[in-house]
C-alpha cells in the first residue's frame, strides 16, 4: 500500500482577479476545466484531505460583493473559514453558475 503525499497549507497568492489554486488541485486538474464529482472524490479519498465549500453569495455583507457584481472582480474576497480546526485555501476561483467559490481543505482524522 502506498501512502497519499501530504496535501497541507501554502502561502496563497491570488492573481489581481482573485484566483489561486493549490499545486496538488493545479496538478490534478492538469489543465482541465472541469472534472467530475466522483473523480474529484476519488482524488479526495486517495490523497486524504476533507473539502469544504465556501461561496462568495453565503458570505453575507462581503464588502467584495459590489466588486464582483461590477467588474467580476473577486480578490478582495476573503472567504469565511468553515468550523472546525486546520482548513487550509485549496483554491479561490470563479464558477460560471455560482461566481466565487473558496474550496478548503483539511487532513482528513485518521480512523483507528
Amino acid at each position: 500500500m502506498t501512502t497519499p503525499e501530504i496535501i497541507g497549507p501554502l502561502p496563497v497568492v491570488r492573481t489581481r482577479d482573485g484566483y489561486w489554486c493549490h499545486p496538488a488541485l493545479e496538478a490534478f486538474y492538469h489543465e482541465r476545466e472541469y472534472v467530475e464529482d466522483m473523480e474529484y472524490r476519488q482524488w479526495l479519498a486517495d490523497k486524504g484531505p476533507e473539502d469544504a465549500l465556501v461561496y462568495q453569495d453565503d458570505d453575507t455583507g462581503s464588502p467584495a460583493e459590489p466588486e464582483w457584481l461590477r467588474q467580476a472582480d473577486y480578490s478582495l474576497w476573503s472567504p469565511s473559514i468553515p468550523e472546525g480546526q486546520g482548513w487550509f485555501t485549496g483554491a479561490v476561483y470563479e464558477d460560471e453558475n455560482n461566481g466565487p467559490v473558496c474550496i478548503w481543505l483539511r487532513r482528513r482524522e485518521a480512523s483507528c
